[in-house]
């Protein structure tokens, strides 16, 4: 009896006695058997199997061999030494032994890891050449998704084994079924698997098991291809027997099952299998848990379920756990490409299949950006529909052709105007824009990139060279407009928006709100290009058409509140208009067709503006907030839309004391910017800017520095370089290279920065002014001394004190600098009245920046230590380095140790005040230059105390 018939006999016999119970069964065993022990154990293994089964397919048996681990066989393990490493625990058991628990016993270094030892039952030739196969093969592959090879040997007791890196993490389907990941998320994990499947090919190794439980899924969401026990590789004599392998029924390919020529295409229909799943939730043959293993065989050799019928089908918690959908959307959302991927990774012939797992990521890379997949032949009408979806996304992709309008600004001009009014100037706009795009079409670029901002110079060309009747030209200028606004090209869009609304006076409802959504962008522009005074008008009558065409309308009402413009920022402060944008926030969600983008703009500029008023607390809860509402509208996580609130969340939580956290933020959106230009490039400088500012938090200051010059290099490079813009670029990097002892630098900058703001001509109340100023002011003052620089703190702080509650949170940090610059002189006696004031303040506002709550904290500890309170002294600098220490910045917390140090040694206590300088200094001397005041004062302290 052959292997084939022996498992075609097991399955016939345990289809027999699997109903039956206790002796029954038992008896009916042995006699169907007739003394085949072989046979009986591997009925036994599928009965086994059958009974502990706690999900689909999780404990699957293995056909070919039986899985006879006896009870405890790894428990007495644990303990026991095994080379440099100590087994600590059971992982798991199988047909050849167990995986264990490991962790370095020779005491060299710390380590964890997972050692895989063979079975003394299942100790043959066989299974030693398979075992020592496996080694081999994983100390051949060494790829960020396969699991490496550690360590490995023959123990003292002649057992081989190995010692792989212990991977904690889930199943891939349970990971993203339990973080309710979308489609285009579960896309992109999957194209992980696909990374590691075709490095092992490119090294000839089929892995043959494919399967959730070997892809586990880590808590940074990488994956882990594990387990190459029945992998070959190509070049072995024999690689295309399956005799000596175990085979998991639920996702073996037809070749498996019938001993075929096992190849590349093998691994392939595994992955269709586990993409059928991930994607429809649903094996693509119909099996479940319930499913007799008997049955199982004979469902395999249907035909799959096509994908959207298995969606179709899929229970409603199935379906919201990709992305929230119902079953029925599910199904339309998996139409087309991805049915025709999955499709052609279950063709029962291999030669049908993928060629290989490369041209499977081809495909469905294509599916993620809207391209043409190669899996199936499509239709020249087919690949034009494509097409035109991939061109008509939000500014997503700069090197892609984007012919949607601004988000929050209206809806496509082809979409809306045609349809509602099909007059001639939309005809004829829609025809000059179809032969502009049309020179991106494949069949007319052959096969040229060509990029937004190369389209919109060949339109705008093209427009200036046309004869067109005004109403078209004007029309068509303020699409382009638009698009030019959203590639990021400001003056473009200010000069095609302002021609093609000039003398716009509409009589009709549908063609007075597609105005009022057109101004929106222009007023949008203007403060881009920082004349805010300009775009109140835009604004304000873009208000006017609303209420004039559509008094009482909810949604042109929400648009009315919803548009936030520096403008009125200058001249209502935020408080008044945080409260019209949670009005509006409130509006939106009550509406049943609200503008998605529309509502996550109106967030950013919530958030943003609870910046501006200094309570980042609110900042970050807004923030986040906004992307829970993002998530629930199945907004893609790479989607542009996102890219201002994970901004300002970032911004929340520098300034909440997590900078750590802001960087890794920041630096995956710009890697995400960077990688898709989607935002456009002014993205790019104001992400910068906010990682310098976060690096700066953490005390990291070369790499802050760093990220600022390549801010405003970024902001030059795109013509971002208004006298505001100029200001603030050079007030940040003044600030970054004072904090870091480069005080000639910081000065420079300073100066630059100063007079950047007089050209900018900024009214004195501005908060802009008044915070840059206020950051200028203590680098200044280290160059010209400090009485000019207390004076003009003090004029400031009147300013800001007379805007009220708006300006509540700079009178709070100009306070704190006027006591800085104070302590620094030991005038103590004028801190006194201020003192209180700033505490008070402070106290009163729980939301502010806790990093200048430290500064205070640590003002008044210096304070106490000038008039001799040495005890109040030493509480306060106690707080501050606790303080310090839990915002994530240990250069301020070195500071503070410093600072601390002088207290004790002002006291006598030498001995204290030393232990605490050798732990600051090394860290001064790591981030700080050696003319920097703190580290200088420390340096001098270590002198005094001998420790130089």
């Amino acid at each position: 009896m052959n292997d084939t018939q022996r498992r075609q006999r097991a399955l016939a016999i345990f289809d027999l006695v699997a109903d039956l119970e206790g002796e029954a069964r038992e008896r009916r065993l042995r006699e169907l058997c007739a003394g085949d022990d072989a046979l009986l154990a591997q009925v036994r293994t599928l009965l086994d199997a059958d009974a502990a089964a706690t999900e689909p397919f999780g404990n699957a048996p293995r056909w070919g061999e039986a899985l006879a681990v006896e009870a405890g066989d790894g428990d007495h393990q644990v303990g026991r030494s095994i080379g440099a490493w100590k087994i600590v625990g059971v992982i798991g058991r199988g047909g050849m032994g167990a995986v264990y628990a490991a962790e370095r016993g020779d005491g060299a270094y710390a380590q964890r890891a997972a050692l895989k030892l063979i079975r003394a039952s299942a100790d043959s030739q066989a299974a030693r050449e398979r075992f020592l196969r496996e080694r081999q093969i994983l100390a051949g592959l060494q790829h960020p998704n396969i699991a490496t090879l550690l360590d490995g040997g023959i123990s003292a007791e002649g057992e081989p084994y190995f010692v792989m890196e212990r991977v904690d993490g889930e199943p891939i389907d349970r990971w993203c079924d339990a973080r309710k990941l979308g489609l285009r998320g579960r896309i992109v994990l999957f194209l992980q698997v696909l990374d590691a499947v075709r490095y092992a090919h490119r090294n000839l190794v089929v892995h043959r098991d494919l399967k959730p439980s070997n892809l586990l899924v880590d808590t940074d969401g990488r994956v882990k291809l594990l387990d190459f026990g029945i992998a070959k590789q190509l070049q072995d004599s024999g690689a295309t027997a399956t005799n000596d392998r175990a085979l998991t029924f639920e996702y073996a390919s037809p070749e498996q099952l019938h001993d075929a020529p096992i190849t590349t295409a093998t691994d392939l229909w595994q992955l269709g299998v586990i993409l059928h799943r991930l994607l429809s939730g649903a094996h693509p043959f119909g099996l479940t848990r319930d499913t007799p293993v008997a049955n199982q065989l004979q469902q395999l050799e249907r035909d799959p379920e096509p994908l959207t019928r298995a969606a179709a089908q899929a229970t409603p918690e199935q379906a919201a756990q990709r992305g929230g959908l119902s079953p029925a959307t599910l199904s339309r959302a998996l139409r087309g490409s991805l049915a025709d991927i999955v499709q052609a990774c279950l063709r029962r012939d291999p030669e049908q299949r993928y060629a290989s797992a490369d041209a499977l990521a081809n495909d469905l890379k294509a599916w993620l950006d809207d391209r043409p997949i190669v899996a199936v032949p499509l239709s020249r009408g087919k690949r034009a529909k494509l097409w035109l979806r991939r061109n008509r996304l939000l500014a997503a992709s700069i090197g892609a052709v984007s012919v949607a309008l601004l988000a929050g600004t209206g809806v496509a001009l082809w979409q809306a105007r045609i349809a509602e009014r099909e007059s001639a100037v939309s005809r004829a706009t829609l025809g000059f824009l179809t032969r502009t795009l049309a020179a991106a079409a494949p069949e007319q670029a052959f096969g040229r990139q060509i990029s937004v901002h190369q389209l919109l110079d060949a339109g705008r060309t093209q427009l200036r060279d046309q004869r067109l009747v005004p109403e078209v030209r004007k029309s068509i200028q303020r699409t382009l407009g638009q698009l030019y606004f959203s590639i990021g090209d400001y003056a473009a869009a200010e000069s095609l928006l302002a021609a093609g609304l000039t003398g716009i006076e509409p009589t009709r409802r549908e063609d007075a709100l597609a105005l009022a959504d057109e101004l929106v962008a222009y007023a949008e522009t203007l403060d881009m290009r920082d004349k805010p005074d300009q775009g109140m008008a835009p604004a304000q009558r873009a208000i006017a058409l609303r209420r004039r065409f559509a008094p009482g309308d909810p949604m042109q009402n929400f648009l009315a509140l919803a548009h936030i413009s520096l403008g009125q920022l200058q001249r209502q402060g935020a408080e008044p208009l945080i409260a019209q944008g949670n009005r509006a926030l409130a509006l939106g969600r009550s509406l049943p067709d609200v503008s998605v983008p529309v509502m996550l703009k109106l967030y950013q500029n919530v958030t943003e503006l609870h910046g501006v008023a200094g309570d980042h607390l609110r900042q970050l809860r807004t923030a986040s907030e906004a992307l829970i509402y993002a998530d629930r509208q199945h907004v893609p996580k790479a989607s542009p839309l996102r890219l201002g609130l994970y901004h300002e969340k970032a911004i929340g939580l520098t300034f909440v004391g997590r900078p750590d956290e802001a960087v890794v933020l920041f630096r995956q959106v710009i890697a995400q910017q960077e990688s898709t230009g989607a935002g456009g490039q002014k993205s790019v400088d104001v992400l910068y800017n906010g990682l310098a500012l976060a690096l700066q938090r953490s005390g990291r200051y070369r790499e802050a520095i760093a990220a600022m010059e390549k801010a405003n290099g970024l902001g030059t490079a795109i013509g971002m370089t208004s006298p505001l813009q100029r200001a603030i670029g050079l007030a940040n990097l003044a600030n970054a290279k004072s904090e870091f002892g480069d005080v000639s630098g910081a000065i420079a900058d300073a100066r630059a920065a100063m007079a950047f703001i007089d050209e900018a001509k900024l009214a004195p109340n501005d908060p802009f002014r008044i915070s840059l100023e206020r950051h200028v002011a203590l680098v200044m003052a280290a160059d010209r001394g400090h009485a000019r620089e207390l004076a003009r703190l003090r004029e400031l702080r009147v300013i800001a004190q007379g805007m009220g509650e708006d300006g509540a949170s700079e009178y709070r940090l100009l306070t704190l600098q006027i006591l800085r610059i104070l302590l620094e002189d030991g005038d103590g006696a004028a801190a006194v009245a201020l003192l209180g004031e700033a505490n008070s303040a402070f106290a009163a506002a729980p939301g502010s920046d806790p990093q200048m709550q430290t500064v205070l904290t640590r003002v008044n500890a210096g304070f106490a230590r000038l008039r001799g309170d040495f005890a109040v002294a030493e509480r306060e600098q106690d707080k501050a380095i606790a303080q310090y220490q839990a915002g994530q910045n240990p250069v301020k917390t070195a500071i503070a140790q410093a600072e601390m140090a002088a207290i004790l040694a002002a006291q006598g206590k030498q001995n204290d005040a030393r232990t605490l300088l050798q732990q600051a200094l090394p860290v001064l001397r790591e981030s700080l230059l050696p003319q920097e005041l703190n580290r200088a004062a420390a340096e001098s302290l270590a002198k005094q105390l001998g420790l130089h």
